[in-house]
């Protein structure tokens, strides 16, 4: 919105764009829906070159297939009140700037856009097959008048705002940060106060937005694109901006016809308005390079797409391996002491219902096997008791090393017995044969175990039922070793 100090500097600045007297009574006259045509025809009337600047536009290419129109009741009733109301609008503003001739502001350009833009407006909605062409020409044509009033303000800082402006839609992005308000927004409030339609007002002021919809257009929307078409003539590289709207203007063929239409209307339009008529397009060349653009878009979209994808796998590896990290032991491959903690802490919450068995390992004359056969060595037995471990569980237990020589396994769901029956079938296993055979050298291994459970156990936490187990098997080494002890 438009603050309360930018409003005053607009009120109180003398240049400031004005509507002549007799623009002004024929704005409230046909706000009335009781005026009469002949009161119009008669207000118009007292300006002779506005006059006939109506006769002749309602005899322009657009209306060719009517016969011409000779008077200015004729001319009015073949444009339409709106669309009159808007070009004696248009030619007022357009003469009264021109003849002030701000510096550092291009006039011709502003209005090659504000003309070119009201034409493409009509053109969209005929084709889309809308009403209301009028009130949609005037607020195209008069979408960017709030640069006029910026500048009548503030023209040495405002020539610095759009100079820094990369394009038409950036330049709103400038001006709210140097003004707090865009031009739409000023164009709004002064057509407001001109006494136009609030609609008319209301569309200026979100003139500069993107449609909602990419089919279906509503007569509003084809004024936030008229810019933008107008944009094709007038800004650099015209075929990008005919890639950017492709998805709100339909088929190759749509296009086509709609700038050839767009194009057609210019030449006496922009004659009547005594501007430079923009160049001329070849649509066929235009439609080929923007298709070209859009497949060259495409491609560096897939392989931005493939780059995203290759960075996603690459991001995943590195979680994988992260993961593991975390929560593996990276001699033996089973899960480490932290990750068994958390484990434990989860499911001995769980085991209020459902028994919790910890089956607590530790392998016997370890310290020998290294002084012996050396801490390589050592460490191979580390890994194929793990293998044995990992063999002989359940899936649904967690098996992990609680450090050095030291393993841990939870069984949920399993009641101390068991557990222990568990805790035999390996003591049996190593008991039966090598662990591993080493340069032709069988290397026999035994295991001391303790075994306990949450609910036999009548454990109240995790390190309690640790510390039993821990126990228990402690209990084992004194007896002997190579034994299992539940209790």
């Amino acid at each position: 919105m438009v603050n309360m100090a930018l409003r005053q500097a607009l009120i109180d600045c003398p240049s400031l764009p004005s509507i002549p007297a007799v623009v002004q009574e024929v704005i409230a006259q046909a706000a009335n829906p009781e005026t009469p045509l002949p009161a119009i025809v008669a207000t118009l009337n007292q300006d002779p070159a506005l006059t006939a600047r109506l006769i002749s536009l309602a005899n322009v290419v657009y209306y060719s297939h009517l016969q011409p129109a000779e008077t200015l009741s004729e001319a009015i009733e073949r444009l339409g009140m709106d669309m009159t109301v808007a070009l004696a609008m248009g030619f007022s503003l357009s003469v009264d700037s021109a003849n002030a001739e701000p510096r550092g502001f291009d006039l011709q350009h502003f209005w090659q856009r504000a003309l070119t833009s009201s034409i493409a407006a009509q053109e969209l909605a005929s084709a889309l097959q809308l009403s209301d062409h009028g009130t949609l020409g005037t607020a195209a044509l008069l979408q960017d008048i709030g640069m006029l009033a910026l500048h009548a303000i503030d023209a040495q800082r405002y020539a610095e705002v759009v100079s820094r402006a990369k394009s038409h839609d950036d330049l709103a992005l400038e001006e709210r940060l140097a003004y707090g308000a865009d031009h739409a927004e000023i164009g709004a409030w002064l057509t407001r106060r001109w006494g136009l339609s609030p609609s008319c007002s209301d569309w200026i002021r979100y003139s500069h937005d993107r449609p909602v919809h990419e089919e279906g257009l509503e007569i509003k929307e084809c004024l936030m694109l008229s810019g933008r078409l107008a944009d094709i003539w007038l800004a650099p590289n015209g075929h990008e901006t005919v890639a950017e709207l492709e998805p709100w203007l339909g088929d190759e063929r749509f296009r086509s016809e709609l700038i050839g239409s767009i194009q057609r209307r210019l030449p006496q339009m922009a004659s009547l308005f005594e501007i430079r008529t923009p160049h001329e397009l070849d649509p066929t060349q235009l439609l080929m390079e923007a298709k070209q653009l859009l497949v060259q878009r495409n491609l560096q979209l897939q392989a931005q797409v493939r780059q995203r994808d290759e960075e996603l796998e690459s991001a995943r590896a590195r979680n994988s391996q992260l993961d593991r990290a975390v929560r593996y032991d990276p001699l033996t491959g089973l899960y480490n002491r932290q990750h068994l903690i958390n484990l434990l802490d989860r499911h001995f919450a769980d085991a209020e219902q459902e028994d919790l068995g910890l089956v607590f390992l530790d392998l016997d004359h370890f310290k020998q096997i290294n002084d012996q056969h050396g801490h390589p060595l050592g460490d191979e037995v580390l890994k194929a008791f793990a293998g044995l471990l990992k063999g002989m569980s359940r899936q649904d237990a967690h098996v992990g090393r609680f450090g050095g020589e030291e393993f841990l396994i939870l069984l949920p769901g399993r009641n101390r017995d068991d557990a222990a029956h568990f805790a035999e079938a390996i003591c049996r296993t190593l008991r039966n044969g090598p662990l591993l055979v080493h340069e032709d050298t069988p290397i026999h291994v035994t295991v001391s175990v303790g075994v306990a459970s949450r609910l036999a156990d009548q454990c109240e936490s995790p390190d309690e039922l640790v510390h039993i187990a821990d126990q228990r098997m402690y209990f084992s080494k004194r007896s002997g070793r190579n034994r299992v002890t539940l209790a």
